[in-house]
């Protein structure tokens, strides 16, 4: 479950003691973009980005107030969609992903509303909707670390969080505009694919096929021993000595 972290601004006052404690009650909560980086075993990368729509909607996101969900549940599929695209674009332009020190774009990305407050669907009576993009792809072959890039223009704070063979790492990173995160070490072990059974299959059946052929032969034989014994018996002389 991706995590939120949040910071308290206080709005300055003209009066000192009295508009102080009014700018703290009016203060909005200042939003912040949370990253969860998901590395498999079979060298998969799958980025989990959590987006305050405040962020793609002002350039100060901490002049608005959290967004309802009415804000998204009344736009038409092609507002929806245009909502999308504005968040798509904000973070290919807001984030970086290097692997090695080599810099890479952001994949394209799978773009969902849900409840900020719980990370769950979205509901009706949500207060706070926020947006989960979610990009995945393949590390290139021997890459051994990864990085984050925050763009100077991004205009919110970032929290990332690293997840490896299913064991998330304890220490969270805070990221700035214009920080690169700390290099993350990668050791991700490709699963090797099962031998082939084919071989020991055929090799089965052909054990098989032979021994059938053995049980038949020596069935065949024991009954052409037998005819030949009771031949013989039939037409020995009298005097023949018995074995």
């Amino acid at each position: 479950m991706m995590h939120r972290f949040y910071r308290k601004l206080v709005l300055g006052a003209v009066f000192p003691a009295f508009l102080a404690v009014a700018g703290v009650a009016h203060a909005h909560v200042v939003p912040n973009m949370t990253v969860e980086a998901e590395f498999n075993a079979a060298g998969g990368c799958t980025l989990r980005i959590n987006v305050d729509p405040r962020t793609i909607l002002a350039v100060d996101p901490t002049s608005l107030p959290p967004v309802p969900a009415s804000w998204y549940l009344e736009q038409t599929p092609a507002q929806a969609a245009a909502t999308h695209e504005k968040a798509q674009q904000y973070l290919a332009s807001s984030l970086g992903v290097l692997f090695d020190g080599k810099k890479t774009e952001l994949p394209a990305c799978k773009i969902q509303a849900m409840d900020g407050a719980d990370n769950t669907i979205l509901k009706a009576d949500t207060q706070e909707v926020h947006l989960l993009a979610t990009a995945s792809g393949e590390l290139p072959p021997s890459a051994s670390t990864f990085q984050i890039d925050f763009a100077k223009e991004a205009n919110t704070s970032l929290i990332l969080l690293h997840t490896q063979a299913g064991k998330t790492e304890l220490r969270p990173q805070v990221i700035f505009p214009g920080e690169t995160s700390r290099p993350f070490q990668l050791h991700v072990i490709a699963a090797v694919p099962p031998a082939d059974s084919s071989p020991p299959r055929a090799n089965e059946v052909y054990a098989i096929i032979a021994l059938a052929v053995v049980c038949i032969l020596g069935f065949i034989g024991r009954r052409l021993l037998n005819r030949y014994r009771h031949h013989h018996r039939a037409h020995r002389k009298p005097g023949d000595s018995q074995l």
